[in-house]
C-alpha cells in the first residue's frame, strides 16, 4: 500500500468569519459531573446521543430536550472507556467504540432501547475511536497503531481494510464521493484513502489544506453531502476556548478549510441534523494539564450551531 505523500498545490483560500453563528436549536446540557464526553451521534429526528470517557456510559436528549440523561450506564453496556458513537436510523443500531485494559472493541446496542447486541473485539488489541458507515459495513479508526477496521455485513469479526502505522493516530472518519476521508490527530493530517472496484484501499494522499489543522478529531456529513469536521486546537499555553468546527471542501489532492464558528473548550465530535451542528466540548484539559487538574470544569455541553448554505 502507498504511503501517505504531502501533495503541495496551490489553493485559493476560502475562510468564513469565525464570529458565532446564530443556532437554531437549543444547546444540549448533559446531565451529570466530570463526564468529559468524547463523541456524539444523532439520528434524523434530532435525538442526541452522547459517550462519556470518565463515566463511561453513553447519554441521550430526545428531540426538543435541553438535557441530555444518563441511557447506558456502565453496567448495561459492559463499558470501560466510551469514545465514538455513531447512531444508525435505518439499521436501528447505536454503534459504540469501548477500551479496556485488554484492548478496544466495536459495540452495537438496540437504537431504540440501549439494549445489547454484539461485541467485536479489536483484532490484536488497538485503539476503536471512531466510526462510519457504508452498504452496509461499519469501518472503525484504530488509533492506536494506525489501523481501519472494517466489519463487513454479516461479518462476525473486524478485519483490517487499511494500515499505515508510519502516521498512526488516526481519528475521524467519513465517506465522501467514493473516497474514505480520515484525520491524523496528532500529527494534524487530513487524509484521503481512495478505493478500487472491489472496494479496497487503491490509493492515500495526505491532502495539502489551505490553512494548517491542529488536533483534527470527529468528522460527519451533512444532508446535503458537505464534510464538517471538528479541531481541538488545544495548544499548550493556550487559551481553553481556540476549538473549532471546520467545513472541508475537497478538491483534487488539496481541501480548502472553513470555519464555521470558533470558540470551543476542547471539542472533540460534530452531529449535523438538518442546518444544525451539535458541537461536542470535552473540557479534557482539566484531566490532562497540571494547571487545571482538581478544578471544576462546570457543565458540559453539545453546542447547536447554525450551518451556513453551501458557498
Amino acid at each position: 500500500m502507498m504511503k501517505p505523500s504531502l501533495m503541495l498545490v496551490p489553493l485559493m483560500v476560502l475562510v468564513a468569519a469565525a464570529a458565532p453563528a446564530a443556532a437554531p436549536g437549543r444547546d444540549i446540557v448533559i446531565n451529570g459531573d466530570h463526564v468529559f464526553p468524547e463523541s456524539l451521534g444523532a439520528t434524523p429526528d434530532g435525538t442526541i446521543y452522547i459517550g462519556s470517557t470518565a463515566q463511561a456510559m453513553v447519554y441521550r436528549a430526545l428531540p426538543g430536550e435541553a438535557r441530555a440523561e444518563p441511557w447506558i450506564s456502565k453496567e448495561k453496556g459492559q463499558f470501560s472507556r466510551v469514545l465514538g458513537v455513531l447512531a444508525d436510523a435505518p439499521g436501528g443500531t447505536l454503534w459504540v467504540c469501548d477500551n479496556g485494559k485488554s484492548g478496544g472493541a466495536l459495540k452495537s446496542f438496540a437504537l431504540r432501547t440501549g439494549d445489547p447486541k454484539k461485541t467485536y473485539p479489536l483484532p490484536d488489541g488497538g485503539f476503536c475511536n471512531d466510526i462510519t458507515l457504508k452498504e452496509g459495513a461499519a469501518y472503525v479508526s484504530d488509533t492506536a497503531k494506525g489501523r481501519i477496521l472494517k466489519l463487513a455485513p454479516g461479518a462476525a469479526a473486524l478485519a483490517t481494510w487499511y494500515s499505515n502505522p508510519d502516521d498512526p493516530s488516526l481519528d475521524g472518519l467519513v465517506w465522501k464521493s467514493g473516497s474514505l476521508f480520515t484525520n491524523t490527530y496528532r500529527t494534524h493530517h487530513l487524509i484521503r484513502i481512495d478505493v478500487d472496484g472491489k472496494g479496497d484501499p487503491a490509493r492515500t494522499t495526505v491532502l495539502s489544506t489551505s490553512m494548517p489543522l491542529y488536533q483534527p478529531d470527529g468528522m460527519r456529513l451533512t444532508d446535503d453531502g458537505r464534510i464538517l469536521m471538528i479541531e481541538g486546537q488545544g495548544r499548550p499555553g493556550g487559551g481553553l476556548k481556540e476549538g473549532r468546527l471546520d467545513e472541508v471542501i475537497p478538491h483534487g489532492d488539496s481541501a480548502t478549510i472553513r470555519i464555521i464558528k470558533s470558540g470551543f473548550e476542547l471539542p472533540v465530535a460534530v452531529a449535523p441534523v438538518g442546518s444544525t451542528a451539535w458541537v461536542l466540548e470535552s473540557k479534557s484539559d482539566y484531566v490532562r494539564n497540571d494547571d487545571l487538574k482538581g478544578k471544576d470544569p462546570g457543565t458540559f455541553h453539545a453546542y447547536a450551531v447554525s450551518v451556513p448554505p453551501s458557498s
